[in-house]
């Protein structure tokens, strides 16, 4: 088995539990994360008690990453709607030293997953910002394929930049 197979295998997610609430804060205040997250994340101090509240909203199921059992980093579905059988993904890795490994797209593979076999849900979607190729990356080999482009529909380092955005369906994420 080689190094970054046996990295992948090693990856896990787990319901997010309140004693990571402060820990993901802590990810999720941190400038090099949340630059490139919705206005509603960017560029302030998250703490544990917003933590709480969005865990709370049943709109929202967020995950702990595990890499080797050490926490590294979240997955999260928001915007879920049952009814129409839809949510939007959204990840990061709070550990920076562990980037490039893969580990955030297997994390987003395991949520996908989770997300039509246990939830029902049909379609998946999600936004990167067009100057973070990093993140297009993740969710492409996470098997979501190019949906489309909003020009200048999000702000990235105080200039308007273009979402990018990427879908997966349950019939694809079979084959």
């Amino acid at each position: 088995m080689s190094h970054e197979s046996a990295t992948l295998a090693s990856v896990t997610i787990e319901a997010l539990a309140p004693e990571y609430f402060d820990q993901v804060a802590r990810w999720l205040s941190d400038p090099r994360i949340n630059a490139w997250l919705s206005s509603e994340w960017r560029n302030r101090a998250i703490d544990k008690a917003l933590i709480a509240v969005v865990v709370r909203n049943t709109r929202n199921q967020l995950f702990l990453v595990r890499s080797r059992q050490q926490p590294c980093g979240f997955v999260a579905l928001s915007d879920i709607d049952a009814v129409d059988g839809i949510a939007m993904v959204w990840y990061g890795l709070g550990e920076q030293a562990l980037g490039g490994q893969g580990i955030t797209s297997e994390a987003v593979r395991q949520l996908t997953h989770y997300a039509f076999s246990k939830r029902g849900l049909q379609s998946l979607y999600a936004w990167t910002m067009a100057n973070n190729g990093s993140s297009g990356r993740v969710l492409v080999n996470a098997g979501f394929r190019h949906a489309g482009r909003l020009r200048n529909a999000a702000s990235s380092q105080g200039r308007p930049v273009d979402r990018i955005y990427y879908d997966l369906i349950a019939a694809d994420s079979r084959r």
